[in-house]
This record gives structure tokens, C-alpha cells and sequence, in this order.
């Protein structure tokens, strides 16, 4: 059973007065007969009217929620009521009122509470929507709370620590956010293009492109696995940013040098400073019974002071950034990769090391280079992972010897760029290796899923190519060219008087291949030729 009801305007108005003209929600019946005695009690005409505008159509059926569509004029309303009607009879009937009772806002909430914390970036993901919802003037979500509630997490989050508070705010609003609020039946592509040209007056476009991308996956997730039906995804239409990031940084001459060399001189400042700590520790148990903070700092800093000299003159070297940098250049991982390396994943004798999950969420295998294997064989083991470092000592380290080696500004490296490198040198190399390296041996050794990642290194394959091309084609020919006359190849299974006919024949296509016409060829012999040279003089004409 559906019934239409009609939620136009009313319009008050009286002739000749467009200053008493009024308009009034159709629930404001009240108001609207009370304005209307008011100009009748003036001596006015006042006359009903309404905008026809906005309609409400209820649909009702035992067993099932009731069902509120909208509509802009009386003629579609009574369409939607025909085909609802007919819907029902032919049993597919679409409930479109579920995606009017959820905002946008609150498939985001439910996004990050029960799909988020399944992946490896839930905290990235959490950050960026509770961006929004603060954008919108919503309450954020609790990262722990929405963590430790999920019942299936991403393996790699457990015993990961998240902040019990929502951290201060450190983008800048974005108004054409609100739209999250709307009804998920209302979300138009023109709103997220909205939201997308806000965002890139403020922001990089690959930043708004992951925001999008966050956007899409819930639109998704609501109308496929949720089943919250809307007559079209509000995706489909929209434009994204167009952008283009790609590195094309290659270490220049000179610089991986410098680069060693800070990165030595890093690792000795922190050698000294874990012999430094070694040497403290008696002083730091003196301290404590010292009876004032500043007696107790007193302490420590004597100490230090004193055994300074101590340290640097007996501490041991341990090349821990120095390795690093070494391994990115070696393998071309990819810094989480090499930071979650573990010893027992190692293989110094096959030569590999095996990471478990790389970022397209796929295990797979390094290959180690000779050097290398001994570069790590000179790390201690300290823990279960090779380097006992953390992503922001790391991005740290990184700044400061880039800083020392002159490695910013114009000339600025990046982390990721000794990954580009290293694959690079492996295109390179191909060359001159037996058979050279293709796309498909890059794609081994970097890692990627898709060669289309790798058509960046294709230049880099041409000499290999060449080369390939120069042993598959070779000895097709018979003769060949030295200083401007033709030799027979090694091998060859011809004469060159044969070739001598056969050239003659080639010049005279109305000629048969005969002996007869092979002999008119005046030969003139050179002795100073090998035997097996002939040059050839062109016939005079008769």
C-alpha cells in the first residue's frame, strides 16, 4: 500500500503587495491560518496558494519497514508509486529509504570501526576520516577503542600501541566536508568534486587522491556488502585529481660516497653514546640516592663529562645505518620491508631473505649479494629483527646525514629513492650479464605486482636488448662488410662467385639466373685480397 503526501510550501499572498507575501512549511498549518486572519482583519484579500514542489511517498507493508521516498512534482511522485507498486508485484522491490536513514558521516564511523582495523594502514585511514568528521563538526573515533573491539584485526596492529585521545588537530578545515553529513540516497558526484577542489587549494593532489580513495571504498562497501541500495554510486561520475609524483632522482657521481661516509660517521656517534651508557650505569645507580633532582643530575652530568674520553676511545663500531643504506641499494626494498626484516628469515648460505608480507600484501624473496651477506654477517644480534631501529629513528638518522653529505634542497634523496636506484642498477647491469636482465627479472627483484610499475626502467634494458637482438639474428647473413668490401661469414655455405651470380641476376630482373649471364661479369682479382675476396667492376655498356 503506498499513499503520496504533499509537502509543498504554502504561499500567502495578496495583490499588489509583494511586501506581504509569505511562504510556510506545510506542517505549519497553525501559523499559516493565523497570517491569514491577520490580512482579512486588515481588509486585505489574501490569496492560498502552493509551490507544488515536494512531495513524500509512504509505502507500507505487513512484515516488511516502512518505506519514505521523495519526489519534486506530483507527476513524479505518482511514477514512483506505479513502479513501486509494480515492483512489489513482480517481487524486486528496492528499499532506496534505507540509504536516506544513514549519512555519509555514519558509513565512515562504521567503516573504521568494522573494515579498517583489518588493514595494514588502519591507522593512516583513521586519521584521515576522523579528519572529516572533525571537518564536519562530528565526533572522532577512538583509534584503541575501535581496535581492541574489532574481533579480527590485521596481524601485523596486534601489540601495536594507538593513542587513547584523538590527537590535536593538525590540518586545516575544509568546509566542503559538511557534505558527509547528507543522507548516503542524497551523496551527487558534485559534492566530492566539491570536496576534492576545496581540498586541492590546501593539500597536495596525491593527498586528496588517497582521501578519495577512502571515500570510494566505503560507497562500495555500503552498497555491495552492506546492501544499502541507492539508485546510483555516488562515485561514478566523479573527477579525480590529476597528478603526477614520480622520482626520477639517480645518485650522481660522487654522492653515494658521501653518503657512506656520513652515514659511518652517524653510526660512530651512536656507538659512543651506547658505550657512553654502558659506562654509566654506576653512576646512574649513585644518582638515585642522591636526595635532590639537582644533586642527581649533578651526578649524571660529572659522569659523562668524565667518561666521554673513556667512550669514544673504547667503543666498538657498529654499522647499523651504514648496513641499511647498503641493503636498500642491494635489494631495493622498501623501508618496511627492511625494517621488518628478521634474523631467522635470513639464508646466508642460499643467499636470500625472506619477508613475509611486502606491501601489496604478497610474501616474497631478496636476493643477497656476496658483500652484502658479509655486511650483515658485522651486525650484532640484539634482538629478533636485523636493524633494531624504529621508522622515525631512521627518518631521523636519514635527515641528518643527508644534511652532512649536501644532500637537500635542489639536490634533496629520499629514502625511496635508493630503492629506485637499486633497481636501476640492476636494468643497467643487464647489459653486461649473458642474456641481460628483462622486465620480467626486474619485476622479480623489485617486488612489483604489475610490470606497468617497471615500463619507467625500459630504457635502461635497450643495451641488453641489443644485445640479445645481435645473438639471436646473428649468422643469418652470409657475407659481411670490413673497409668497404664484402668477405664471406665463418661458416658460410656459399661461393662467392655463387653470390657473384646472384647479385648479377638481382640486377637485371628480366634476366634469367643463368651461368651464361653470371660470366659477362668482368672480375678483376687483386692479389693483395684474401682468396676468398672478390671486388666487383661494373660491365661497360657495349
Amino acid at each position: 500500500m503506498a499513499s503520496i503526501e504533499n509537502r509543498s510550501r504554502f504561499v500567502v499572498s495578496v495583490a499588489n503587495r509583494d511586501d506581504l507575501k509569505q511562504t510556510f512549511a506545510y506542517n505549519r498549518e497553525a501559523a499559516l491560518k493565523t497570517y491569514i486572519q491577520e490580512m482579512k482583519s486588515l481588509g486585505l484579500k489574501p490569496r492560498l496558494s502552493r509551490t507544488n514542489d515536494s512531495y513524500a511517498i509512504r509505502i507500507r507493508e505487513a512484515g516488511k519497514s516502512l518505506q519514505t521516498l521523495y519526489a519534486k512534482s506530483e507527476q513524479e511522485a505518482l511514477d514512483i508509486k506505479e513502479r513501486v507498486s509494480m515492483e512489489r508485484r513482480n517481487g524486486l522491490f528496492v528499499d532506496y529509504a534505507k540509504g536516506r536513514r544513514h549519512s555519509l558521516a555514519d558509513l565512515l564511523v562504521r567503516y573504521l570501526r568494522e573494515e579498517s582495523p583489518r588493514h595494514k594502514g588502519f591507522e593512516v585511514e583513521g586519521y584521515i576520516i576522523n579528519a572529516m568528521l572533525a571537518d564536519a563538526g562530528l565526533s572522532k573515533v577512538q583509534l584503541a577503542e575501535a581496535f581492541e573491539a574489532h574481533k579480527n584485526p590485521h596481524p601485523s596492529l596486534i601489540g601495536k600501541v594507538f593513542q587513547r585521545k584523538a590527537g590535536k588537530r593538525v590540518r586545516l578545515p575544509s568546509p566542503a566536508t559538511r557534505f558527509i553529513r547528507k543522507p548516503f540516497g542524497d551523496i551527487v558526484p558534485e559534492d566530492i568534486n566539491d570536496y576534492i577542489d576545496d581540498r586541492c587549494q590546501a593539500v597536495a593532489a596525491d593527498t586528496v587522491d588517497r582521501e578519495v580513495d577512502i571515500l570510494s571504498a566505503v560507497c562500495h562497501l555500503a552498497i555491495d556488502t552492506w546492501r544499502i541500495p541507492v539508485e546510483k554510486n555516488p562515485m561514478d561520475g566523479v573527477r579525480r585529481p590529476r597528478y603526477f609524483n614520480e622520482r626520477d632522482r639517480r645518485l650522481k657521481a660522487g654522492e653515494e660516497d658521501r653518503l657512506i661516509r656520513a652515514a659511518y660517521e652517524e653510526d660512530a656517534q651512536k656507538s659512543i653514546l651506547d658505550r657512553l651508557e654502558s659506562l654509566m650505569e654506576e653512576a646512574r645507580l649513585a644518582s638515585h640516592n642522591a636526595t635532590t633532582v639537582y644533586r642527581r643530575k649533578n651526578i649524571i652530568k660529572s659522569a659523562r663529562d668524565a667518561l666521554i674520553p673513556e667512550a669514544e676511545r673504547s667503543y666498538i663500531h657498529v654499522p647499523w645505518v651504514e648496513s641499511f643504506i647498503i641493503f636498500q641499494l642491494m635489494t631495493g626494498a622498501r623501508r618496511s620491508e627492511t625494517l621488518s626484516l628478521e634474523w631467522k628469515d635470513v639464508d646466508f648460505v642460499q643467499q636470500t631473505a625472506f619477508i613475509a608480507e611486502s606491501k601489496n600484501g604478497r610474501p616474497r624473496k631478496l636476493p643477497l649479494r656476496s658483500d652484502l651477506i658479509r655486511q650483515l654477517q658485522c651486525l650484532p644480534r640484539r634482538s629478533n629483527f636485523v636493524f633494531t631501529m624504529s621508522v622515525d629513528a631512521v627518518r631521523k638518522a636519514w635527515t641528518r646525514i643527508c644534511t652532512a653529505a649536501g644532500l637537500v634542497d635542489n639536490d634533496e634523496l629520499r629514502i625511496h629513492d635508493l630503492r629506485h636506484e637499486a633497481i636501476s642498477r640492476v636494468a643497467d647491469a643487464g647489459s653486461k650479464v649473458q642474456g641481460g636482465f628483462g622486465l620480467v627479472d626486474l619485476q622479480a627483484f623489485s617486488g612489483h605486482r604489475d610490470t606497468r610499475m617497471l615500463l619507467r626502467y625500459t630504457h635502461l634494458c635497450m643495451p641488453s636488448l641489443a644485445k640479445k637482438l645481435d645473438a639471436a639474428f646473428a649468422g643469418n647473413s652470409q657475407i659481411t662488410l670490413h673497409h668497404g668490401m664484402r668477405r664471406l661469414r665463418r661458416g658460410a655455405t656459399v661461393t662467392m662467385k655463387e653470390l657473384a651470380q646472384g647479385m648479377q641476376s638481382a640486377s637485371e630482373p628480366n634476366a634469367l639466373p643463368s651461368p651464361e649471364s653470371a660470366a659477362q661479369a668482368e672480375v678483376t682479382a687483386n692479389d693483395e685480397l684474401p682468396s676468398n675476396v672478390v671486388r666487383f667492376v661494373p660491365r661497360k655498356a657495349a
